[in-house]
């Protein structure tokens, strides 16, 4: 493989990251993802460019501010590897949680192979379990506070 190749790899991977989860141009998603796009995970991953617009969708209503950051970046032949930090404001409903007001952060580590200028599989990493631990304490402290009887 070239390092053009990989220079090209990295070029889509960048504007998955800044044009459609930073920007929001869900409709982008064809441009980048391969019709039999898969993301590999635990539970239901997406698969498709429709699945990861609902993905994106289910996010960016828990967090509207949500904004990854790209900290580190390297490709080698047909894959691409990130160091991702991510950040957002609870403000939507997110896996039973109602909204916090909490601004969190987590780190997430990601795998993706292209072929013909289009990812076609994904894998990855977070440490968003922790964020999710968080916000589920916040809440119940919210919780509490609306249930006590005023003095």
């Amino acid at each position: 493989m070239t390092d053009s190749l990989e220079a090209t790899n990295k070029a889509v991977v960048e504007r998955l990251v800044r044009d459609i989860v930073n920007g929001g141009q869900v409709e982008l998603l064809d441009e980048v993802l391969a019709e039999d796009f898969v993301a590999h995970g635990v539970g239901s991953s997406p698969s498709g460019a429709d699945g990861m617009r609902q993905l994106i969708a289910t996010w960016r209503t828990a967090f509207p501010d949500w904004q990854d950051h790209i900290d580190e970046m390297v490709a080698e032949d047909d894959l691409v590897v990130l160091k991702i930090s991510a950040r957002g404001t609870h403000e939507g409903p997110l896996l039973g949680i109602n909204p916090t007001g909490e601004a969190v952060q987590w780190g997430m580590i990601e795998m993706v192979r292209l072929a013909d200028g289009k990812i076609t599989e994904q894998w990855g990493y977070s440490d968003f379990a922790e964020v999710v631990r968080h916000l589920r304490k916040v809440a119940a402290a919210h919780s509490e506070q609306r249930s006590e009887p005023e003095a």
